[in-house]
Parts: C-alpha cells; sequence; structure tokens
C-alpha cells in the first residue's frame, strides 16, 4: 500500500511546552515504523520530500492521528487531491471525556464545541481506529449518523522494549536520591503521564498522605495547576518531569498506583504490568481488561485506594499473583506485533469501504 500520514505531534508540543504527547505519538510512530517493516511505502505529509508514488496520484490510504484544525484541512485537501483512489483512516485517539480538564476547560461550552469539532474532524473518514471499546462509545455518542464504521485495536506496545535490565531499577533510584535526596532503599510509588488535573493529581497526594514513609513519584511532563502545588506541600510528594528513559522509572519503582478519572486506554497501565509492576488503579470503564483482586487492585473512593495499597504490600503471595495475571493479559492483549496485523487488515479493508462508496456514488 502507498500511504500519506498526516501527523501535527509538533503543534501539541509547542502548545504544551512538552516533550511527549504521550500515547498519540509513540503510537504513530509505532504505526508508521511497522508499516514500513511490511513493505508499504509511507510518506509522512509536509515533512519529507514528496515521492514519485504520490505526484503520480497513486496514494491508497490517507492516515492521520491528530485532531487540530491543520490536520482537518491537509486531511481535507488531500482527500479531494486523492479522490478517485484513496480512502481515509483516522486514529481516533481523541474523545470529548478524554479533554475534559486538559486541553478544554471543564465547561458545556467548550465540550458541545469540541464535541461538534470531532464530528467534523472524523466525519472526513472512511473508517475509524480507536484503542478501547471505552473510546468507540464516547465516539458512538457524538454521531446522529454513522458514515464509516468504527474498529477498536489497542494501541499496543512492543513488549520486547521492556524487558528487565539489570541497571534500571538502581539507575532510577540514583537519580531521585541525586536530585531529591530520597533514599535508595525506600519504598517507591509511580504514577507516569501528564500531570492534567484529570489525572488525579488531588487524589494521588491525598493517598501519599497516608503514607508518610512511602515516596510518591510522578515521573512524565509537569502541566502546573493548583493540585500540584498543594501536592508539592507534601515532603513525600515529587514531580520529576519528562523522564528520559521511563523503563528505569517502572523498574525502579515498587507499585505502579493509577488515580486517573478518564483514559481512552491508558498506556502507562500496560507498561507497568508488562514490567511486572503491582498496579492499583482507579475503577474506570476503560481499564476493564484487568481484574479487581487478580490481575490489579481498582478503587473508588479515597480509602479503598489506600487499603489496596496496604494489602499489596503486606501480602507477598497476593502481589505475585496480581503481578503475573496482568502481565499475561497485557502480552495477550496488547503485543504491539500482534497489533500491526489487525493495522494492516483494516488499512486494506478501508480501501474496499471506499470503492463501495464509489460504486455507490456512480449509480
Amino acid at each position: 500500500m502507498n500511504v500519506i500520514f498526516v501527523e501535527n505531534i509538533q503543534i501539541y508540543k509547542k502548545f504544551t511546552n512538552i516533550k511527549t504527547v504521550g500515547g498519540i505519538e509513540t503510537n504513530t510512530n509505532d504505526v508508521i515504523g511497522e508499516l514500513l517493516k511490511r513493505g508499504h511505502n509511507i510518506w509522512i505529509f509536509n515533512k519529507q520530500k514528496e515521492p514519485v508514488w504520490v505526484k503520480k496520484g497513486q496514494v491508497d490510504i490517507i492516515a492521520a492521528s491528530t485532531f487540530d484544525p491543520i490536520t482537518y484541512l491537509q486531511v481535507s485537501k488531500l482527500k479531494k487531491k486523492h479522490r478517485k483512489r484513496a480512502a481515509v483512516v483516522m486514529h481516533a485517539h481523541t474523545t470529548v471525556e478524554d479533554l475534559v480538564s486538559n486541553f478544554l476547560p471543564d465547561k458545556p461550552i467548550f465540550n458541545q464545541i469540541f464535541k461538534y469539532w470531532l464530528k467534523v474532524l472524523y466525519g472526513t473518514a472512511h473508517l475509524l481506529i480507536t484503542p478501547s471499546e471505552y473510546s468507540k462509545k464516547c465516539l458512538l455518542n457524538i454521531q446522529t449518523s454513522m458514515t464509516y464504521p468504527i474498529y477498536v485495536v489497542s494501541n499496543g506496545i512492543r513488549l520486547g522494549l521492556f524487558t528487565k535490565k539489570e541497571g534500571y531499577r538502581m539507575n532510577f533510584r540514583k537519580n531521585l536520591n541525586r536530585k531529591y535526596n530520597i533514599p535508595l532503599d525506600t519504598t517507591i510509588i509511580i504514577n507516569v503521564g501528564l500531570s492534567w488535573k484529570r489525572k488525579g493529581v488531588n487524589t494521588f497526594s491525598n493517598i501519599a498522605k497516608a503514607f508518610p514513609s512511602y515516596y510518591f513519584i510522578w515521573v512524565g511532563p509537569i502541566n502546573k495547576n493548583p493540585d500540584i502545588d498543594e501536592a508539592l506541600k507534601l515532603k513525600n510528594v515529587v514531580f520529576t518531569g519528562f523522564y528520559d528513559d521511563i523503563r528505569e522509572a517502572y523498574y525502579g519503582a515498587d507499585l505502579f498506583l493509577s488515580t486517573s478519572l478518564n483514559e481512552n486506554q491508558g498506556i502507562p497501565l500496560i507498561e507497568a504490568a508488562v514490567c511486572k509492576l503491582p498496579i492499583v488503579a482507579r475503577d474506570i470503564p476503560v481499564y476493564d481488561w484487568v481484574e479487581h483482586n487478580y490481575s490489579c487492585c481498582k478503587a473508588k473512593t479515597i480509602h479503598e485506594f489506600i487499603e489496596s495499597i496496604k494489602n499489596i504490600m503486606s501480602n507477598t503471595e497476593f502481589r505475585a499473583k496480581i503481578i503475573n495475571n496482568a502481565y499475561n493479559k497485557a502480552a495477550e492483549l496488547h503485543d504491539f506485533n500482534k497489533i500491526g496485523n489487525k493495522i494492516e487488515e483494516l488499512y486494506k479493508r478501508a480501501i474496499i469501504i471506499k470503492k463501495i462508496w464509489n460504486t455507490k456514488r456512480n449509480k
């Protein structure tokens, strides 16, 4: 296949002043890399020299993964230019629910505007790919009439990249000791990701108050807000900002704590499972692939979070059970080697859908 890929990740980095935009960026790079590995031609729009096959109009797929107006304009222009042949596939990482208290102020008018915007943006596609059943449900809610099918495919991770190495744990702990004077042998509980309000910073700090002898480390780009200011008043809470090798953080910690109020998938939780960290997570729909007291502990209240952490840290047998079960499930559902096959198949399906649309229009 010949694929034009549209992504404007640099816009988000400049807008938010962060080094990574998390799952969208990782998945975009993984998808492009996997398609190239499988022998398909990829042109990253406006970031590489236009290849001959594009100039000749031999484009099979126009794919996009970002949700800004520039992406919409670029996709619309390309769709019009290659309308006789190319199908449009949107990687729908973004929902209205995901943006509340992140890019958008948490006010009804902004939610309505963005609901309309996503409807328009995704309406350019012949096929949508979204990372979870939960995000699919959110996307269905913004549609008044369906013009495209929506398929659920996990963003996935490359398991081989998260294989344990001897130096990971001590590297992370030495870094924390050097920068924040955190003892090398202390208990460390981490959360990973952008520190948006929606990620549950307030919950994270309230849990930390119950464990003054543990250190609660939030790893990821810092989005300054009042909740972070309050959290930093605690001696056992640290926000590291961007960390060069996230594997060191996972292997250097003793427990993974996800306090997020909403996720479309939650890649850090999958990564933590693959790195064999015990998981305590807020009980939200997207985490349906892990089971309470079997492969993780789920909580809705501060009390439940606290009791879950106590249970894991005091019960070696239970800890080992949930670690192994979470790892096995993550490897089963989120191995990108399997996901690459699904992406390739859906791109080919989009081409067929496009041909059907053309046939119907020509009748």
